[in-house]
């Protein structure tokens, strides 16, 4: 191992292997172990010079002598500090490490890069030594890092003989823990600061510390970083502790939180939103947030500090980052924003060989800039544009565009609402929009984009796919994985379920435009990195566990908790679906924020009879147990034919416009034509049931599983049949194909 030659080598023990570990992560079996239960580890050495032989008994675990790696990762894994690498934050600080520490190499490499981040250690000398033996004095010294142990004035080392001999840098730490008696000396007279920590010694300590000293706060985002949000949960890992805080943003001292703070439960409230609002007059608010958790019958933590930048400038600049690098068979992708931006949407500028396409058209007052004459600055060949959807953070640019003679493309539902809007500049834009269909594609010359309508955020939302790359392109389509906005997006413009049926339909359809036919790339406008068919299944899985298991499966809102938006007199944006942990699942996504509505408000996000719209459906699908009647198809998909679909209406007309899609699968209705072509002997069909939990669904009478296969034989005029029993065993639907050669 290098060793610096000005820095003096850590005492050198016997090499020893480190504790059991699952991967990269100390097990929680294990540390459970560690922590009380009683367990024995294997021995690895053969110990036939003490007199037993093979008969001699294998030291227990409690005996094990802690690498100084595995030692800190029962200190990070207790307070389950969550690793830079695992969550989406362009924000984030570089991650701190050891010359000697690497990732996927090194023992526990997680574990120690948090702890560094926390600040129980330090990196200072540039090494770690992770597989040398933990010290005594070490330890004390790490324990008292983590858990904020206080000072204290007292010499608590004046009974040893051995005191002077404890480092310098470490002594006041031994001191406060043997004052607050979580460690003792290794005799009546002795410390022994250089010796060794068994993982007994180590359990016994932080048990000790762990029932009497409540463990400080921590937060999520990370403390000390600059960015346009900071969306912040305040946890502690001591079970059914109070956590107090408060904050301020105009400069002055936050109050102590001990008496004067306001109690925080997540569940009840949610995350902190810290923004700079529009209402702002100053470019920046630097948020300070103390705060400091408590327990009846234990000792009160330390107050913690913490720190945030908050920057969104009143007046911004447009600026684009490379994407992607064209190619032959490539297209160039520019991803634009303005820091000055509220909500942070991103642009896309996608150009092909012959022509380019913007795709959405941002949140900055057109007046103020204008983004078409920015485009223009980077773009080298003639473009349009599509606009997602008509919210402001996504259409406010598209008057400087059709003013200019661009070419505006946008859903006829999108295109009638920005006609029925109140703004002058929506109005002229929207008269000038051409009415992109389902399926259109568009020509970039090497490339070719096509386009599908999904209604569920707005009635019209347009989503893109670029055919040869498999790259997507969402506006506010399928959700968004920025942790350190919490950010949740909602679909609650259509029913749950036949919500998840376009979506299954819409995924088919990407798959059939890409030429490879997959998926490679999906980018949210609110995403800050793109991800992949991970998070398009994450996306289904949300709006899956609803129709699976019912109202179970959703959870108070990360934005609002329980309480909800506080400003309406009814309690609403409170429920949430979520895939994934949002600090250690890169493809986590979270929908709802709008489903339903309160938390503890009738379920009435699932399908129902209604005279609204044209509604084949005749169960009450939100009645109690009602997900359990789901006998419904959310899709067939066919090899060797087409299936005819039907048109789909979600809502009432809205401004002059039916809310309807042609040409789809329709839950509801049961009766369908699938084209083959003549000569065609037989065909593929993978039926996908609504619900995971259908009793049985049979194609011909033949057994077919969920997400399964079955071939079936073709000719002019023949029914094929599928029947679909429903989790309840009782409710039952059957769907008629009826074949036609073409």
């Amino acid at each position: 191992m290098p060793v610096k030659n000005t820095t003096p080598p850590l005492h050198t023990p016997p090499a020893v292997e480190p504790v059991s570990r699952h991967g990269d992560k100390m097990s929680r079996r294990f540390f459970g172990q560690m922590l009380g239960m009683p367990a024995l580890l294997a021995s690895t050495v053969t110990l036939s010079a003490c007199g037993g032989g093979d008969d001699t008994p294998a030291p227990s675990a409690d005996s094990k002598t802690l690498t100084r790696a595995a030692f800190v990762a029962t200190i990070s894994d207790y307070f389950d500090w969550v690793h830079s690498s695992q969550y989406n934050d362009p924000y984030k600080s570089t991650q701190k490490t050891f010359i000697d520490v690497t990732m996927g190499a090194t023992s526990y490499a997680k574990q120690i890069e948090t702890a560094l981040e926390e600040a129980v250690i330090s990196n200072s000398q540039g090494y770690f030594y992770p597989d040398q033996s933990i010290t005594r004095e070490d330890a004390a010294d790490m324990y008292v890092n983590a858990f904020k142990i206080p000072q204290v004035s007292s010499n608590a080392l004046s009974s040893f003989t051995d005191a002077a001999s404890i480092s310098s840098s470490k002594r006041s730490s031994v001191n406060a823990m043997l004052a607050a008696g979580y460690m003792a000396g290794s005799s009546t007279t002795l410390f022994a600061p250089q010796a060794t920590l068994t993982v007994g010694e180590a359990k016994a300590i932080l048990n000790s510390i762990t029932s009497q000293l409540v463990a400080p706060a921590q937060v999520m985002c990370k403390s000390g970083t600059t960015a346009p949000r900071r969306y912040i949960r305040i946890s502690t890992p001591t079970p059914g502790a109070k956590i107090y805080y408060t904050y301020s943003f105009d400069g002055s001292e936050p109050a102590d939180p001990s008496t004067a703070g306001v109690e925080y439960d997540f569940t009840t409230h949610g995350v902190l939103q810290f923004v700079n609002p529009l209402t702002s007059t100053t470019d920046s608010r630097l948020y300070r947030l103390k705060a400091v958790t408590k327990k009846d019958g234990m000792q009160t933590s330390a107050v913690q500090t913490f720190i945030w930048n908050i920057v969104r400038p009143n007046v911004g600049a447009f600026q684009a980052k490379l994407a992607h690098v064209g190619t032959a068979t490539t297209p160039t992708v520019w991803k634009i924003n303005n820091p000055a931006e509220y909500f942070q949407a991103f642009v896309f500028y996608i150009e092909g060989s012959t022509r380019g396409l913007v795709f959405d058209a941002g949140e900055y007052g057109y007046q103020k800039a204008n983004l078409k004459s920015f485009i223009d600055t980077i773009a080298t060949k003639p473009y349009d544009i599509i606009v997602g959807h008509n919210h402001p953070d996504h259409s406010e640019q598209i008057y400087n565009f059709t003013s200019a003679g661009v070419r505006l493309y946008a859903s006829a539902i999108e295109k009638a609402a920005f006609m029925a809007a109140s703004r002058a500049d929506f109005v002229s834009a929207g008269t000038a929009a051409v009415a992109i269909n389902d399926g259109q594609v568009l020509d970039l010359g090497n490339v070719q984009v096509t386009a599908y309508i999904q209604p569920g955020h707005t009635n019209g939302l347009v989503t893109a796919i670029i055919n040869q790359t498999g790259w997507v392109y969402g506006s506010d389509m399928w959700a968004c994985n920025r942790a350190y906005t919490a950010d949740t997006t909602q679909y609650n413009g259509v029913k749950v379920d036949l919500f998840l049926s376009l979506v299954l339909q819409l995924v088919a359809n990407y798959k059939k435009s890409s030429t490879t036919g997959q998926i490679t790339e999906v980018t949210n406008a609110h995403q800050d990195v793109p991800v992949g068919m991970e998070a398009v299944k994450n996306f289904l899985k949300c709006f899956q566990n609803m129709i699976d298991l019912g109202d179970v499966a959703t959870i108070p809102s990360i934005r609002g908790g329980t309480l909800g938006n506080t400003t309406s007199p009814t309690t609403r944006n409170s429920r949430m679906s979520i895939v994934g942990d949002m600090w250690r699942d890169k493809n986590w996504i979270a929908i709802g924020n709008s489903i339903g509505t309160g938390i503890t408000s009738p379920v009435d996000y699932f399908t129902a009879p209604t005279t609204a719209y044209p509604c084949g459906a005749t169960v009450n699908y939100n009645a109690a147990d009602g997900f359990k009647k789901y006998a419904q198809l959310g899709n067939i998909e066919i090899s060797g034919g087409t299936l005819v679909g039907v048109d789909v209406y979600w809502a009432a007309p809205a401004n002059g416009t039916p809310n309807k899609l042609s040409n789809k699968f329709d839950p509801w209705t049961t009766a369908y034509t699938v084209n083959v072509a003549t000569g065609t002997s037989s065909i593929v069909l993978t039926p996908t049931a609504l619900s995971n939990k259908i009793t049985s669904m049979k194609v011909n009478g033949t057994t077919v599983a969920q997400g399964g296969s079955t071939t079936v034989a073709v000719a002019a005029g023949a029914r094929i049949t599928i029947d679909v029993v429903a989790p309840d065993a009782s409710t039952t639907s059957s769907y008629v194909l009826t074949v036609a050669m073409v």
